[in-house]
């Protein structure tokens, strides 16, 4: 809304509440009312303020005196909407009621700060203004709807993103995933909800948040606790959170006595090729820690600590043995 229009809206609603109104203009207001709940409970408050701000019968008022303490809070200009024929104390009142109303607009209904990532085929970092980080995924889109004087956010996420919340901690963010919500009540946590995928996962690294939507309390997530709701049925389920879930930002990985397929899937996963196995050996345990290695060094360690062969066709790599020491 540009600033015409919002002041346009703001002398409407003061003429509305002071039934100074044509009927053409209160059309306008109550189609703007019924446009969002915001600008209905906008006009709501305003009423409201202007109906405890009447005096009592037989109370003095000294319009002198509110027109004193209402003149610097306008603008050069605006002043003189009001008829000089009207009533003094009208004239006060509503000089009084135009500086509360453009108060209200600015604080209530003003935009806040808009941002659009995106990350294609490489992992994304973003850092908001209240240093909150977001860790984007390949091939996700995040919308970020910042409001600073309402210490409020909302990150609307399609795809894979971990979310690291500023330490001040004195913006109260909200991830929206299709159409389920993420409440943060702690710091840490990681969000996976690609549209074509079949679950909307949560894990809480650090913190707490709460998982639900609109019409349903959800679950409360806990760090080291992963919840996974299932878009087929609606449940919720809460399980172990996997630590490993932000290796695409970190590139480190920590395995204990998991399956060997397990732990391929997810190194092809973040580096991008295509890893195969072969001679049965995909239920094999392997305990194994690597921080930030290259995928050749990776491959490497597997296979001397499992005793593999290793082949490569293009962008496959294969790894072959006959059992599970």
């Amino acid at each position: 809304m540009s600033e015409q229009e919002r002041e346009h809206i703001e002398d409407l609603v003061v003429k509305y509440i002071l039934g100074e109104a044509t009927a053409q203009e209160e059309q306008l207001v109550d189609e703007w009312r019924e446009k969002s709940s915001e600008n209905q409970r906008f006009l709501e408050h305003s009423q409201l303020i202007y109906e405890k701000a009447q005096l009592p019968s037989g109370h003095s008022f000294d319009p002198q005196k509110a027109w004193t303490k209402v003149a610097p809070q306008l603008k050069k200009g605006r002043a003189t909407q009001r008829t000089l024929f009207s009533p003094l104390w009208k004239v006060a009142a509503g000089l009084a009621l135009l500086a509360v109303v453009s108060y209200l607009f600015y604080w209530n209904l003003a935009p806040g700060d808009e941002y659009v990532y995106l990350s294609k085929n490489e992992v994304v970092t973003q850092t908001l203004p209240d240093q909150t980080e977001i860790s984007m995924n390949k091939d996700s889109e995040i919308k970020v709807d910042y409001n600073a004087r309402k210490k409020t956010g909302t990150i609307q996420l399609k795809g894979e993103a971990t979310i690291s919340i500023g330490k001040g901690k004195e913006v109260q963010w909200t991830v929206e995933a299709e159409n389920l919500l993420i409440r943060d009540i702690g710091t840490v946590f990681h969000v996976k909800a690609y549209p074509d995928g079949q679950q909307v996962e949560v894990s809480v690294l650090e913190g707490a948040v709460q998982f639900y939507s609109d019409s349903d309390e959800g679950i409360l997530l806990q760090a080291g606790e992963k919840g996974v709701y299932d878009k087929a049925s609606g449940n919720y389920n809460k399980t172990l959170a996997d630590t490993n879930v932000v290796a695409f930002k970190t590139r480190s990985f920590q395995f204990t006595e998991e399956n060997l397929q397990t732990v391929v899937d997810r190194i092809s996963e973040v580096y991008g090729q295509k890893i195969i196995l072969l001679g049965g050996i995909e239920t094999c345990k392997i305990t194994v820690e690597f921080n930030n290695e290259e995928l050749d060094t990776i491959i490497s360690i597997l296979s001397e600590t499992m005793g593999l062969d290793v082949s490569e066709n293009g962008d496959e790599i294969t790894l072959s043995g006959e059992g599970c020491y």
